[in-house]
């Protein structure tokens, strides 16, 4: 047997047996989106419309949260604020007990996480020790965990959409809209000077989940968009991100355009002269749809293990000053600024200000990239000798 088929069976195990444990210390996951998720796919096994409102409660509907004297808020109010195809990939996991669903959930959390910190360090030939102390020190792995969020499961895909062959990568780009603010403005940046290859597996991967999702459920656009316009607007308010930070400041999320704008025009100043390479590039634009999309919480920053491997790699090849400069910014903005944060907005319960992560994660990426020639962003990254 080889080391490399080894260690996947060693990840495999590892992951039933922590994904079990895990699933039983978090009960809370019910009050969470992977009790949404589930019941969505158990709308499709059902025939039941997920996007109207009075079946979806009656789907979703807990007595557990009316236990005692606190009243636990529902954790997907309205309707399943999701594309039908999302429901559709949830019915493998719907077809089970909820509590058995959870413990394959837990497993495939912990698989997810450990894949796409691996594969980040991979793609951006970044030190492991410190990628992975960074990951494991980051709010958002906590949250992902605490919460068993999807973003856990779909990490694996960014990774890929900048490593694999084209058609490979145009696939797994494409299904990071299994969670649509995931793919956001990421997938499109992608499509800049790629292959033809990338640009057509991603454009069929969309079209065929579009596909099955109308065949299934011919109606399901325009009730999705109808959740969007209502439930999903009033809870996307306070979120950490470019609309949240400009509700927050000037009172009108209008101003997020302005903020968007402004960050994307420094990266372009900062970025002049500068080497940018594909997965520079990538990451650049993985932190930019993380501040730009206007329904982003601060677990989805999981994603920005890209952004923090590819300032992680360039720290390494510098040497003194810069190199603890490099490493000081990237250790405050992962982990410092995120927790800092966290504990002074604590009883607040508004976490709009770390928005200011993902704009720094892009800041960073762009400052950390050597001089030199701007390489085309889909132009074969070089690893050290």
């Amino acid at each position: 047997m080889g080391r490399r088929a080894a260690g996947l069976i060693g990840l495999a195990i590892g992951a039933l047996v922590l994904g079990a444990a895990l699933a039983s210390i978090a009960g809370s996951w019910r009050y969470h989106d992977l009790w949404c998720f589930y019941h969505g796919g158990a709308a499709v096994l059902r025939g039941a419309d997920p996007y109207d409102g009075p079946t979806w409660n009656a789907l979703t509907d807990d007595p557990s949260r009316f236990a005692g004297a606190r009243v636990v808020k529902a954790p997907c109010p309205g309707a399943f604020g999701y594309p039908y195809w999302s429901a559709l990939a949830f019915v493998p996991l719907a077809l089970l007990p909820y509590d058995v669903a959870a413990g394959a959930w837990g497993a495939l959390l912990v698989a997810g996480v450990v894949t796409g910190v691996a594969l980040a360090i991979r793609a951006a030939a970044a030190p492991a020790p410190l990628v992975v102390a960074i990951a494991a020190g980051s709010l958002a792995t906590i949250q992902v965990f605490a919460f068993g969020q999807v973003t856990g499961v779909l990490l694996p895909l960014v990774g890929l959409s900048v490593l694999a062959r084209p058609s490979r990568a145009g696939v797994a780009a494409a299904l990071l809209y299994l969670k649509p603010q995931l793919g956001g403005l990421y997938v499109p940046a992608l499509l800049r000077e790629a292959p033809r290859r990338f640009v057509w597996a991603t454009l069929a991967t969309v079209g065929a989940l579009a596909v099955v999702s109308f065949a299934a459920f011919p109606g399901w656009p325009s009730e999705w968009l109808r959740e969007l316009e209502t439930n999903r607007v009033e809870i996307a308010r306070p979120l950490p991100t470019a609309a949240g930070l400009a509700t927050l400041l000037f009172g009108d999320a209008r101003f997020g355009a302005v903020l968007a704008g402004a960050l994307v025009v420094a990266l372009l100043l900062l970025g002049r002269g500068r080497r940018i390479d594909r997965v520079t590039y990538a990451a650049a634009a993985i932190a930019v749809s993380l501040f730009v999309v206007p329904y982003a919480y601060s677990y989805d920053h999981l994603l920005l293990v890209l952004p923090w491997a590819v300032v992680a790699a360039a720290a390494a090849r510098e040497t003194g000053r810069r190199r603890w400069l490099l490493l000081a910014a990237l250790v405050g903005a992962a982990v410092l600024v995120p927790w800092t944060i966290f504990v002074l907005t604590f009883e607040s319960g508004s976490d709009t200000p770390n928005a200011v992560v993902p704009a720094l994660a892009a800041l960073l990426v762009v400052l950390s990239a050597p001089r030199g020639a701007t390489m085309g962003s889909w132009q074969k990254t070089p690893r050290p000798s």
